[in-house]
């Protein structure tokens, strides 16, 4: 009886102290996906008057896409412009002067709400989440949702002009750990810009995203890289753009969609 319990008791011990299983793989340095519409800044028709969409419907109307080309559905690709205008409807998107230019505003929980909605019949069980955090954890969960095929919402202080009001939504699509930086897709024509979330002043920031069932990719491996190079925008006004080349390992996300990672 005495053995019985001490077998009972080092087995508990050895649940509660011996090995857990190998720590979590370290994320690559680098991540970067490919293949989504280089979009913006987009306009629409309303009473006869020609307004902005606004950052906020533009980074919205992305996400659903790639979530279109990943599980083959149809949110917005059959007919972008028209999925535009419902998305700035109900996320009451209004038009703002900003520096002498008409542009989209979006508040965000106006953001969350109006995605949700919009998705809520293809997708009834999936919800928006959000999280407002300082920037590194932000730059954490950001890594952590891509390697999940999940990319999230950034909304974010477009360089430091917004003070204490973040002013531009942008759908992220990539990250560089060593400069700790985003990549988003900005909405203004050109599909990569680096975000430096190690610069406070592009806080305050939040971030979005779709959680739900099936909402996983399936990626498959690719025989090897694109050989062409993508361009990142580097960040600032009149900033260049840097090859992003060497990547180690493709991924196919669906139609048109690949995942490049640097080991």
């Amino acid at each position: 009886m005495r053995f019985g319990l001490f077998l009972i008791l080092a087995l508990i011990l050895l649940g509660l102290t011996g090995p857990r299983g190998a720590a979590p793989a370290a994320p690559p340095s680098r991540l970067l996906v490919l293949g989504l519409p280089a979009w913006g800044p987009s306009w629409l028709e309303e009473e006869g008057r020609r307004i902005p969409a606004g950052c906020g419907p533009e980074a919205a109307r992305l996400l659903l896409w790639y979530w279109d080309a990943c599980l083959g559905l149809d949110l917005v690709r059959r007919a972008p412009q028209r999925a535009l205008a419902e998305l700035h409807r109900l996320m009451g998107t209004v038009t703002v002067l900003w520096e002498g230019v008409e542009q989209g505003l979006t508040w965000p929980w106006k953001f969350a709400q109006g995605l949700e909605a919009y998705v809520r019949a293809a997708l009834p069980a999936a919800r928006v989440h959000t999280l407002g955090a300082p920037l590194d954890e932000l730059l954490q969960k950001a890594v952590e949702l891509l390697a999940r095929g999940n990319p999230p919402v950034l909304l974010f202080d477009w360089e430091g002009r917004g003070g204490l009001l973040p002013n531009h939504y942008a759908l992220v699509v990539g990250y560089d750990l060593k400069e700790r930086a985003l990549v988003v897709n900005p909405g203004w024509g050109y599909p990569f810009q680096l975000v430096p979330l190690a610069d406070p002043e592009v806080g305050p920031a939040q971030l979005f995203w779709l959680e739900g069932p099936g909402l996983a990719p399936a990626p498959t491996p690719l025989p090897a890289p694109p050989e062409e190079c993508p361009r990142v925008r580097a960040y600032g006004t009149n900033a260049g753009f840097l090859p992003w080349c060497g990547a180690r390992r493709a991924e196919g996300l669906g139609p048109g969609l690949i995942r490049l990672v640097w080991d």
